[in-house]
């Protein structure tokens, strides 16, 4: 496979924005081509290495991405939190639920029982 195809290939396949036949044929000529495999990594480091504090990207910027990807994969948005009444209405739903199965626990335990029937048969 040519090394030119695959250095084009090398981006989406980074960010995972490929088809499947796509990146199989990337990772096939990976494992076999050790110029590529530099390259690549190469590519990650530079993607992924911190560079100076101006090329960064500002926090508001960051949550904004996040926000955009959170709204596409269909997730709800991290950044709103619950209403001011549903915090403690959680925290007393998960006590009652403790209470009530504390005392069930506490009820089957302080009950007399009894002695398990036999296997054998009633005689009659």
């Amino acid at each position: 496979m040519d090394c030119e195809l695959i250095q084009i290939d090398l981006v989406p396949y980074h960010f995972g924005a490929i088809t499947e036949e796509a990146r199989a044929r990337v990772e096939a000529h990976l494992l076999g081509c050790p110029a590529c495999l530099r390259d690549f990594i190469a590519l990650k480091r530079s993607m992924e290495a911190p560079g100076p504090a101006e090329a960064r990207p500002t926090a508001m910027a960051k949550a904004r991405l996040r926000k955009a990807v959170m709204r596409e994969i269909g997730h709800e948005d991290p950044g709103v939190s619950w209403a001011w009444w549903e915090r403690p209405l959680a925290v007393a739903f998960a006590g009652a639920a403790m209470l009530a199965a504390i005392v069930l626990v506490h009820g089957v335990e302080s009950a007399p029982g009894e002695a398990p029937h036999s296997l054998e048969a009633p005689q009659r």
